[in-house]
């Protein structure tokens, strides 16, 4: 358990750490890579004790995987222009993280109690919010935190975090974990508490976090009063989300000629087109990988000479994770993909077969508001799905461990 809360914790806060400690920034995923050793040691330990290891969904997920590598490397394996192996592998890695990190964390840690936690988290999240509250209060007197941008008519920040959007994830992590346990244990909504970090994550001003966090406040106002949410609720939900994230949305997939994450978009499904029903390979377009070994497609798609997409300045080439999805691995990558988000999310509803619906939501929530802002954010690739997934598996951990104890007595 304390292995456990320790990594949550500062994967939590990776961003500030890293601030400090430079070289502490491979650790995020070191941590993820260290969770599938210790899953792969623990699988052949049991299998030699005679006991199953893997579950149904579990072969279904590692054969999904299997043949998204096969489609993915198959493009590289036919061009002569490629991504090197090493940067291959970094990135389906990058693609498949989420899934890495969920079932073979869920397996190490299936055991472990997280119920005495609770009161650890809940003093850790008035910390942050408190500590960040005061230091934007102080910094209207005598400014003193470093600007980020300009949104909303105010200046944004991101209070020693990398970027404005991993602050406003950590703000939108800690509130699900307080409404989460009020849910769980029957007590009051920590309205104060949510309003406070709302005003953290307005000051953050990340458009999608702000629609996503007025959305989890209307849930906080309503849950008390229902015992499932109607489809109608979540259609005037989702009317909320749209309304407030318009604008990047309108940027992202409407964006004029020379607005580069429109392009990339755009482009890639053209590629998605050209080279049906592959893509152009790993680390070939939109990635990480494809930026740091600036990739011919780029000049190929006429792309070369776009702000921000040029080879001596390519800094906004990875901002379009569907482009990277769509472009590198193809019309059947992205079939896989979906899959593998079915498989997460069927995996945590198997966590989760006797809550309540109101529960089932809230749990569900941070690996919702991944995918919602997947098509113009690239959280799904970045350290934020580690946050992520380290939330929802705390979550399904510690509601497993408080049903064994209630059946118990």
């Amino acid at each position: 358990m304390p292995f456990f809360i320790t990594m949550f914790l500062f994967i939590l806060f990776s961003s500030v750490i890293e601030a400090f400690v430079p070289f502490l920034s491979v650790l995020d995923n070191a941590i993820v890579f260290a969770i599938l050793i210790m899953a792969i040691l623990k699988a052949i330990s049991e299998g030699l004790n005679g006991k199953k290891t893997i579950s149904t969904i579990g072969i279904i997920t590692l054969v999904t995987c299997i043949i998204l590598f096969l489609i993915a490397i198959i493009p590289n394996i036919m061009n002569s222009e490629h991504a090197s192996f090493l940067q291959q592998l970094l990135t389906f890695y990058a693609d498949i993280k989420f899934v890495i990190l969920f079932f073979c964390g869920i397996y190490v840690f299936e055991n472990i109690d997280l119920t005495s936690t609770k009161e650890l988290m809940l003093r850790i999240s008035w910390l942050f919010t408190i500590i960040c509250s005061l230091m934007y209060l102080v910094n209207l007197v005598v400014p003193f935190l470093q600007s980020f941008d300009t949104r909303f008519g105010i200046t944004t920040y991101s209070f020693g975090f990398g970027h404005p959007a991993q602050f406003a994830l950590t703000a939108i992590v800690f509130s699900v974990l307080r409404i989460f346990f009020s849910l769980k244990d029957n007590e009051r909504m920590p309205y104060i508490y949510l309003l406070l970090n709302f005003g953290l994550v307005f000051v953050a001003g990340r458009s999608t976090s702000i629609g996503f966090y007025v959305c989890l406040l209307i849930l906080a106002i309503v849950f008390p009063y229902v015992k499932r949410i109607p489809i109608s609720f979540v259609a005037v939900l989702g009317a909320v989300f749209l309304w407030l994230s318009w604008g990047r949305i309108m940027s992202q997939f409407m964006g004029d000629s020379n607005e580069a994450r429109g392009l990339l978009l755009r482009t890639s499904i053209k590629i998605a087109r050209d080279n049906f029903p592959f893509g152009a390979g790993l680390g070939m377009f939109g990635s990480n990988a494809a930026r740091v070994d600036y990739s011919p497609y780029f000049s190929k798609y006429n792309l070369d000479d776009v702000w921000g997409l040029t080879k001596e300045n390519p800094h906004f080439a990875t901002d379009s994770y569907w482009a990277m999805i769509i472009g590198e691995l193809g019309f059947l990558g992205v079939i896989c993909m979906l899959i593998l988000f079915g498989l997460v999310i069927s995996g945590i509803n198997m966590y989760l077969k006797n809550e309540k619906p109101l529960t089932k939501v809230i749990v569900l929530l941070p690996f919702i508001y991944a995918l919602l802002t997947s098509p113009i954010d690239t959280v799904m690739v970045s350290k934020s799905i580690i946050i992520v997934i380290f939330a929802v598996l705390y979550m399904c951990l510690y509601i497993k461990k408080a049903n064994e104890k209630r059946e118990e007595t």
